[in-house]
């Protein structure tokens, strides 16, 4: 049996073709919404759902809702221009954790002799507490100083 593609399979059904056709629909007004908008309102809002023109769009607080509801004329027009026909733009504030994105840790340099003060300190602790996990950490996470 030969192996199918999974747009093969989704378009085999009326209902998961349906499903497939609203969310490629939906990704195509996320990406012209990512284009208009200022990355800081991009990262924290998102496109919910694209109905019969309605685009609904969450924000993830108040205050973002607020600005969105500023910029939703200007977003309706360009909304408009790349994804067809979208009468309305609707704000609604629904919490969510966006990806946090973080910065890779630079590992200092530690000497050999501090080294050898913070292991014997850690030794010296209950081999069940909190600080000597942390020591023994802090020290195998530490970068040799040259």
């Amino acid at each position: 049996m030969s192996a199918r593609r999974l747009h093969d399979h989704l378009n085999a059904q009326d209902s998961l073709a349906n499903l497939a056709s609203h969310v490629r629909q939906i990704a195509r007004v996320q990406r012209a919404y990512e284009k208009f908008l200022p990355t800081e309102l991009t990262q924290v809002s998102r496109v919910l759902n694209v109905k019969q023109g309605v685009v609904v769009v969450s924000a993830s607080s108040g205050a973002v809702a607020h600005r969105l509801k500023q910029l939703l004329p200007s977003a309706r027009l360009a909304l408009q221009e790349s994804c067809g026909e979208v009468t309305e733009v609707r704000v609604k504030v629904q919490a969510f954790d966006p990806p946090r994105i973080t910065a890779p840790v630079a590992p200092r340099p530690v000497s050999e002799s501090a080294r050898r003060e913070l292991l014997s300190g850690a030794a010296a602790l209950d081999p069940s507490s909190a600080l000597r996990s942390a020591l023994e950490l802090l020290v195998a996470r530490a970068k040799a100083k040259g």
